[in-house]
């Protein structure tokens, strides 16, 4: 409920959770109600740089309000990727070309703040500060907390181990191998070519070079399908994706040195193979047993509402 008696009934927040594909947003009242939800384009900086990261940020934003222009927005919150990583020092950079795109004007009389979307997934899953965030979409990130250290992980995006690109270049390879005849049977060739309509090999390698930023990642969905089919190799590559995240967050546990049982999140789309979700939590137990109360994500916009909504209590 509404406690501050500053706020109104009537006041909104927007949250903002972006990504290395795409940018999803959320309107909700002050008790976190989601009214509306908004997707465009991807937002890391690092990948599209400030000017269409913004871009896509305030399209997302105006799909939201290009309606409902007599609503009061007291406060947005955005998330992204590499913020904490190469951009925090360039926060105010970012705030600065959003606020070019006048046509969300309407939320510039509110707070506005751009931060890590690693702090975005933490809060979807959680309310307190302490315990770990392990992201595993486009590209990987492991950022923990405890009383005051932080610690970042497996956390340079798509070059990292495990990701949904790094399970795309997996699954290119092993395509690859299996028309050589150097590695072993799979159905993944044919269940591309089949999505894509390729006819050979160099189609594959066009479609992945050709955007390999857009491209990649979707092969990982069907390295999923080919597991659940009984693909031997699509399972090692997912196997492997969940073992890699697993090794990361054994890191980050280790430096944190938790003596209680803290959270650790999981955010992102790849968790929703049960082949790399099952091992990666599977491996952590294993290696900490007890030590963590696991919580999968399936919507990290509710941490950019739930952040919003803080800023203005």
């Amino acid at each position: 409920m509404v406690k501050d008696k500053k706020l109104k009934i009537n006041d909104f927040v927007i949250g903002v959770d972006g990504g290395g594909t795409k940018t999803a947003a959320a309107l909700a009242d002050m008790n976190g109600k989601i009214i509306a939800r908004a997707v465009s384009g991807g937002s890391s900086v690092r990948n599209f740089g400030i000017k269409l990261a913004a871009e896509n940020v305030a399209k997302a934003i105006y799909d939201l309000i290009k309606r409902r222009k007599n609503i009061k927005i007291v406060s947005t919150f955005i998330g992204l990727p590499t913020i904490e990583e190469e951009f925090k020092n360039k926060e105010t950079e970012i705030i600065a070309e959003i606020k070019k795109h006048k046509k969300i004007a309407q939320i510039f009389k509110g707070k506005l703040a751009v931060a890590s979307d690693q702090l975005v997934a933490f809060n979807a899953g959680v309310n307190g500060k302490d315990g770990i965030v392990a992201i595993c979409g486009t590209g990987t990130a492991v950022h923990g907390w405890n009383d005051g250290k932080e610690v970042l992980v497996n956390n340079q995006g798509w070059v990292n181990k495990g990701s949904a690109r790094w399970i795309g270049r997996k699954v290119t390879q092993a395509i690859a191998e299996n028309i050589d005849g150097r590695g072993g049977k799979t159905i993944l060739m044919d269940l591309s070519f089949k999505k894509y309509k390729f006819k050979d090999i160099n189609k594959l390698l066009k479609f992945v070079y050709q955007d390999s930023k857009l491209e990649l990642p979707q092969l990982a969905i069907l390295c999923d399908e080919a597991a659940n089919q009984g693909d031997k190799i699509a399972q090692e590559i997912l196997v492997q994706a969940g073992k890699e995240i697993a090794a990361a967050v054994s890191v980050a546990a280790k430096k944190l040195q938790f003596f209680e049982q803290v959270p650790l999140v999981f955010a992102g789309g790849v968790y929703k193979s049960r082949w790399m979700a099952d091992t990666a939590t599977n491996e952590i137990q294993r290696r900490y047993p007890g030590k963590f109360d696991f919580v999968f994500v399936g919507d990290p916009v509710i941490g950019a509402v739930k952040l919003a909504i803080e800023a203005v209590k």
